[in-house]
């Protein structure tokens, strides 16, 4: 028997080798053009720009959110801490220690015992507002502020009160917990 297959390039077994043709040409691939490049890198440009604009408004918040809270912590304070009397004087500790941190709360707490017993002996009283207040330098966490206090006061030896108005300055240090707690206050001209 003959075989009557033909060799035809299309048959059955041949159909895997032909190779597809495509029906669209791939594109070839173009380069950006410079003014595409231009815009692209302008708008990466633009978009750090603003990254550091909002840091910095943000950064500049938190600064005078910070000087806010503390310079109307340190008026509270200084008001507690020049307004005393030997009447209420372990009211007085507490009240100062609850507002008070570090240097100023170790040094106050040692001196306090002696401030006692001459308030008591002198039978000395003590009032105090304050008449201008400003924050000195700001950070984030740290302020001082400038604190000019009218005090007026007296014991068993004066008859007439005495008034003096004096600058200090509150350093003011904010807590973990938020709060704003005094460390330090000085006297700026005894600094000079």
């Amino acid at each position: 028997m003959t075989d009557l297959r033909t060799d035809d390039p299309i048959s059955d077994e041949n159909l895997d080798e032909i190779p597809e043709e495509p029906a669209v040409q791939a594109r070839t691939r173009r380069r950006p053009s410079a003014v595409v490049s231009a815009l692209a890198l302008a708008l990466i440009a633009a978009i750090a720009c603003a990254g550091v604009f909002a840091y910095q408004l943000e950064h500049r918040r938190s600064l005078d959110t910070s000087r806010a809270e503390a310079v109307d912590t340190a008026r509270t304070f200084a008001i507690t801490l020049f307004t005393y009397s030997a009447d209420t004087f372990d009211t007085y500790v507490d009240d100062v220690l609850s507002g008070a941190t570090g240097s100023l709360a170790d040094t106050f707490t040692e001196t306090s015992s002696d401030l006692q017993a001459t308030l008591v002996e002198a039978s000395a009283t003590s009032t105090a507002q304050v008449l201008d207040i400003a924050a000195k330098s700001t950070a984030v966490d740290r302020v001082e502020v400038l604190v000019i206090i009218d005090q007026t006061a007296s014991n068993a030896t004066v008859t007439e009160p005495r008034q003096a108005v004096n600058a200090v300055v509150m350093t003011l240090e904010k807590q973990e917990d938020g709060r704003w707690l005094t460390s330090d206050v000085a006297n700026p001209s005894s600094a000079q």
